[in-house]
């Protein structure tokens, strides 16, 4: 369908990539990633043509039709219309087309028919009718419901939209337009939990092919073939086991491809360490030069390998709250009403010290405003709000950017906070969130919205807080850094009350979910994928149950909190009882490969020695060992992988009992 053939592009001295190679073939689905910054964006505009390649050419099918959504979308044109009106006249290339017949007809209505208005007419109506013109509303409709947009909203103008809200608008006519190649820069950056789970089962019978661009993992798992990695040395498909989830793939076969690297790069580096010591210590000697000036010879033609680029990390431990009482945070029957609406009302909440809970609904459900009343920056009309004392609240949320000082640079805004002991850090933790060292100097007024989120992530976690409340924290975060916040969240010591729609994110970090619905809260204990296989069937009453107004028809918040402790201590004397066997075994595999590769380490640096091959029989003898310890070792990962599979299922199976 389309092709980039040796692909390249730099803006001044900055090279995004070179050599890239990427073909997409008719229905593909490709995923792209690499950290924020690798031209993944400028690689969308060149297949557009919007963007000229420095080098390289791009091959595509003859009247290829490309639909882009980018990361943000600025309509210029048609703001006056209803979302609906929108999505139909720009898609499939309608508008124009009921703009001709609308004249046409008017034309005829003023008696003025003549053969060729009649004849361009019937065209318009067969062109209309080939673009399926007459059902567009009803699946423009469809598609607005399914990404989130309630009936009411359908007719209201897109200059009233927010910028999320547009780009949702977008996607939804993009996907009504039907291109032969959809290309989503980060779509799932403005969609909660309920469009995101509708839209990958669209993506499922799309007709079309997709590229997309997304940081949350389990989208791509279930969204893409395949996972290509865009990168200053170009574009890499990595394999691997088919039997692997896509994503969860690649990781696997890029931390063996840089392992891999890194071996090839070291073994050059002592190759050219070695010869290097040779030539200076025989250059001047006169039975030697000739050898020494000929070693020379070879190295200035040797093509130097660059150090492998690795994974971002940072290993630091953020600083920890004071321990607190058992109950964190409580409410009493609090309400929330803005004019008549009330968003709940008779609502109990319990958090304890230590506990890591998402909190879960639709848009609308009022989930932002829990988090704001649970830390403290807004006042329920009703009920009562208890912190324990001494606890600190740390709360992150997308648009509370008023905290930051403008004339502040970012390094100076950590620096506020920062203590003797973190202080020598705040670098290392700016660039881990995505800022480059020309970033720690600029002023907090000169930063986007999405940097001064990220800025005010960084200071919230260099601060002791015993109560954090956080609103979709991972929005503009690339899945390193995103790993990165979710080590630092596993280790906080304090509670922790979020809302994400990464799901991942939720699985990682979470211990319990707390689902919002119909202005009632329901606790699940267990992680994102627990509640999906346990609670979401019975998340809705069935029709003709009983329900009475504000009342959970699952437990209460009170009757599960009552009941969790004993509970969670059963079911980890169950899964230790289960687990155990299968744990010890894939350890004892770990032990062993372990000590093989450290053998086959040791005989891999013989072979790179060339005093070895000065006996031949010996040389023979160690290359068969590392034939042998190869052989072995393959052996060894598929028995550890096998029992690893086990031993996943079996903790599956255990999750869902």
């Amino acid at each position: 369908m389309i092709e980039l053939i040796d692909v390249s592009k730099s803006y001044g001295s900055r090279r995004l990539f070179a050599g890239v190679n990427l073909r997409v073939g008719d229905r593909e689905r490709v995923g792209l990633v690499g950290p924020n910054g690798t031209g993944k964006t400028t690689l969308f505009r060149i297949l557009t043509g919007e963007v000229s390649p420095d080098k390289g050419r791009i091959e595509a099918k003859k009247g290829i039709r490309i639909g882009y959504l980018p990361q943000e979308v600025y309509p210029s044109r048609a703001m006056d219309l209803g979302i609906r009106d929108y999505c139909v006249r720009e898609s499939r290339g309608v508008g124009p087309l009921l703009d001709e017949r609308a004249a046409l007809l008017a034309h005829l209505d003023a008696g003025r028919s003549d053969d060729v208005t009649v004849h361009r007419l019937a065209a318009v109506e067969d062109a209309l009718h080939h673009r399926e013109a007459d059902s567009l509303p009803k699946q423009a409709e469809s598609m607005l419901s399914g990404l989130g947009f309630p009936n009411e909203d359908f007719d209201k103008p897109l200059r009233t939209m927010s910028g999320g809200l547009l780009m949702r608008a977008e996607l939804a006519r993009l996907l009504l337009d039907r291109p032969d190649l959809l290309l989503l820069d980060e779509p799932t950056n403005h969609l909660d939990l309920e469009g995101l789970l509708w839209f990958e089962e669209y993506l499922k019978g799309f007709p079309g092919a997709v590229v997309l661009v997304a940081h949350d993992r389990e989208f791509l798992n279930r969204t893409v073939d395949r996972v290509v990695e865009v990168s200053v040395r170009g574009a890499t498909d990595y394999g691997g086991n088919p039997n692997l989830t896509v994503y969860d793939r690649y990781v696997t076969e890029r931390a063996k491809a840089v392992e891999l690297a890194w071996k090839r790069y070291e073994e050059q580096q002592a190759y050219i360490k070695d010869q290097e010591e040779f030539i200076a210590a025989n250059k001047v000697r006169k039975d030697r030069a000739a050898v020494a000036q000929s070693r020379m010879r070879m190295l200035e033609k040797l093509e130097r390998l660059e150090p492998p680029e690795g994974v971002r990390r940072v290993h630091f431990q953020f600083p920890q709250p004071p321990r607190s009482p058992d109950l964190v945070v409580g409410l009493d029957g609090v309400a929330r009403r803005y004019g008549p609406k009330t968003v709940f009302q008779g609502m109990d909440l319990r958090l304890h010290r230590g506990e890591h809970v998402a909190l879960v609904g639709v848009n609308g459900a009022g989930k932002s405003t829990l988090l704001r009343l649970v830390a403290g920056l807004a006042q329920p009309d009703e009920g009562t709000r208890h912190l324990a004392d001494g606890v600190g609240v740390g709360y992150f949320a997308q648009d509370q950017y008023e905290i930051l000082k403008a004339d502040r640079t970012a390094q100076q805004t950590m620096l506020e906070v920062a203590d003797y002991g973190t202080a020598p850090h705040v670098r290392s933790i700016l660039g881990a969130f995505l800022f480059g060292t020309d970033d720690f100097d600029k002023k907090v007024a000169s930063l986007s919205g999405g940097e001064k989120a990220r800025l005010m992530l960084c200071r919230m976690l260099l601060q002791p807080f015993g109560l954090l409340v956080m609103d979709e924290p991972t929005n503009h975060l690339d899945i390193a850094s995103r790993e990165i916040l979710e080590d630092a969240l596993k280790g906080h010591q304090g509670t922790i009350l979020f809302t994400s729609h990464d799901r991942r994110f939720m699985d990682n970090v979470a211990g319990a979910i707390l689902e919002m619905r119909d202005g009632c809260l329901t606790r699940y204990e267990g992680n994102y994928s627990y509640y999906v296989t346990k609670a979401r069937p019975s998340a809705s009453p069935s029709p003709g149950s009983p329900k009475d107004d504000g009342v959970a028809l699952a437990p209460t918040v009170r009757d599960l909190d009552r009941d969790r402790k004993r509970g969670e201590a059963e079911r980890r004397n169950r899964m230790y009882r289960i687990l155990k066997p299968l744990k010890d075994r894939v350890t004892s595999f770990e032990a062993r490969i372990e000590l093989l590769e450290t053998e086959l380490r040791t005989v891999d640096e013989a072979l790179v020695s060339p005093d070895l091959y000065a006996d031949v029989e010996k040389a023979r003898v160690t290359g068969q060992k590392a034939k042998d310890l190869r052989a072995a070792l393959d052996a060894l990962y598929d028995a550890w992988t096998a029992s690893a599979e086990e031993l996943s299922k079996a903790e599956q199976s255990e999750e869902e009992d």
